[in-house]
């Protein structure tokens, strides 16, 4: 150590200028540039990675919900085969009709299930006996002799796969995945009878082709027990150290698999680091060559770039950092900027985005109006009218008109609560009309609320409930009550009609459906705005007693300035 120092002293004082200078600018270069360099890898590795992984799973992601929405298609489908047979009267037997009447319903159901399908979907029904009815592409012995139908014939509930189908006229090579599901209950058919739904599988291959070129990896389905159900080849070899991107599917026990070897993953990473020393040896040699020039070329864009890097991690996305010059030192100055741009696009995007979903999202809840208003107010029009020409449709239509405006006036979401009351008003004056005042009702509103705002269209589907599911003919009371408790607002709505049963009350509770009942969206499209507007804290609660009533209470925020308009 001590004969280093001393030949440094003596170097001091007989070095000669130009080496020290080249010297102290070796030195003073290999610090800041190999600290940039360093730093620009590092980080700039870290957010390519993390974007080539985020951009992997968010493909995964896609295809998993894009095979979903189809397999919950495909059960709506179903579904759909399965009202038609419930509301029908329809008889199929296993021989061809031998009457017209068999025969006119057969074809009308063969009609119907040929209209549910389209370019995508082939729907059919497959009796015992190997009759099909609906998809006429299909060859009856080559269904009932392929390995497909063999597999699945143990079956005895809902199934799906992904295959090849060999029992088309036309035979492709084209993959389709199949819901399968046997008819437990006959519905007028041959006992074992069952539904087949073939869907085209081209939109999920190219797909999974898309995203196999873009990432070189390699995407597969597969079952949980590690059968591969859909892949483009066979020729990848999977190995440990594999960066797998995998999501399961909703609607199946099926994932979906996607893998990319480790070094191709890590690819970007050894270019950038590989660009780093090049920048970094070239800004060295440039330096020893031009030190007095160089020196303050150097430090002056190393300062500024360091700076800016620093703020904009401290959180300043605004920061950008002067481009002094068009050589190495520039283009990584222009590269941060860019970055910090393309950052701060990304952000605004994915708020704007949010915005735009949370928007959509209530204006889908906005639509979905309840047709039974309408439908049943110009069936006691047509009514009235037909019996005796009275005064009183007139009437009926001046109060429908206001009904339906204020059902059809998609550009305010918040109203005032004395214009929700008044359309309110002027449904029940329909239904006094409609039931010749069977029944009463009053309201009560605690003054000084006028002007507070509530979601459109919320008390009318609340009072229709009552009088297509709680009255019989009308008769009973109504008591509607609003008021305020210090910055909340409560509707209470009673009626001493039928009741709810007690077993449809969970369906009710968790704004499901109730089996085999019509319509159930009013009370859930109600409570689901409520939340939107408010928050999960507020909505739609019920209470009800078989025979004795229903109470049905709101609560919301009290505000009396629109945002939303």
């Amino acid at each position: 150590m001590k004969n280093f120092w001393g030949r440094l002293q003596q170097f001091k004082i007989n070095g000669s200028v130009r080496i020290k200078l080249l010297l102290a600018f070796f030195i003073a270069a290999v610090l800041p540039v190999g600290a940039l360099s360093y730093f620009s890898f590092h980080k700039s590795s870290e957010v390519v990675n993390s974007q080539f992984g985020s951009y992997g799973m968010y493909a995964v992601e896609q295809l998993k919900i894009h095979i979903d929405t189809d397999l919950r298609q495909m059960d709506q489908i179903t579904g759909n085969i399965l009202t038609y047979l419930i509301a029908s009267s329809i008889y199929i037997g296993e021989e061809p009709p031998t009457t017209y009447a068999r025969y006119v319903e057969e074809r009308d159901f063969h009609n119907y299930l040929t209209s549910l399908g389209n370019n995508m979907f082939k729907v059919a029904v497959i009796t015992p006996s190997g009759r099909i009815i609906g998809n006429d592409l299909i060859v009856a012995e080559k269904l009932t002799d392929s390995e497909f139908w063999t597999s699945i014939a143990a079956y005895d509930t809902r199934h799906v796969s992904i295959h090849i189908p060999d029992y088309y006229s036309t035979q492709d090579d084209a993959y389709v995945i199949s819901l399968m599901m046997p008819l437990k209950n006959s519905f007028g058919l041959p006992n074992g009878s069952k539904i087949l739904i073939d869907m085209k599988a081209d939109t999920v291959i190219e797909l999974i082709k898309s995203f196999e070129k873009d990432t070189r990896s390699h995407l597969q389905i597969r079952d949980q027990s590690g059968q591969i159900l859909l892949q483009t080849s066979t020729d990848f070899v999977h190995q440990d150290d594999d960066i797998v991107w995998s999501r399961s599917l909703d609607m199946e026990d099926w994932i979906v698999e996607a893998r990319i070897r480790y070094a191709e993953f890590y690819e970007s990473s050894t270019v950038i680091l590989r660009y780093s020393i090049l920048i970094s040896a070239l800004a060295i040699l440039l330096g020893i060559g031009m030190s007095s020039f160089f020196s303050f070329r150097f430090t002056m864009p190393i300062k500024k770039l360091a700076h800016s890097m620093r703020r904009f991690g401290e959180g300043d996305l605004l920061i950008r950092t002067p481009v002094m010059s068009k050589d190495e030192l520039g283009f990584l100055s222009e590269s941060f900027n860019k970055m910090t741009e393309q950052l701060v696009a990304l952000v605004h995007e994915i708020s704007h985005t949010e915005k735009l979903k949370s928007e959509a999202e209530l204006q889908i809840l906005h639509y979905q109006i309840n047709p039974h208003l309408l439908f049943n107010t110009l069936n006691s029009i047509q009514w009235k009218a037909k019996l005796a020409h009275q005064p009183e449709i007139h009437k009926m239509l001046q109060h429908l008109i206001v009904v339906l405006d204020g059902s059809f006036n998609f550009k305010q979401t918040l109203i005032p609560l004395k214009k929700e009351l008044d359309i309110a008003c002027h449904f029940i004056e329909i239904q006094r009309y409609r039931y010749d005042d069977a029944f009463t009702f009053d309201l009560e509103v605690e003054p000084g609320l006028d002007d507070c705002l509530i979601p459109r269209m919320v008390f009318q589907p609340l009072l229709e409930n009552i009088f297509f599911h709680g009255f019989r003919d009308g008769q009973g009371k109504i008591m509607m009550k609003v008021f305020s408790e210090r910055n909340e607002l409560y509707m209470v709505l009673e009626d001493d009609g039928i009741g709810v049963k007690p077993e449809h009350m969970e369906f009710i509770a968790t704004g499901r459906k109730i089996p085999d009942k019509q319509g159930g969206l009013g009370l859930k499209n109600v409570d689901e705005r409520f939340k939107l507007h408010y928050g999960n804290g507020y909505g739609l609660s019920i209470e009800s007693n078989r025979n004795q009533g229903t109470k049905v209470t709101l609560s919301w925020l009290k505000t009396t300035v629109d945002i939303h308009l």
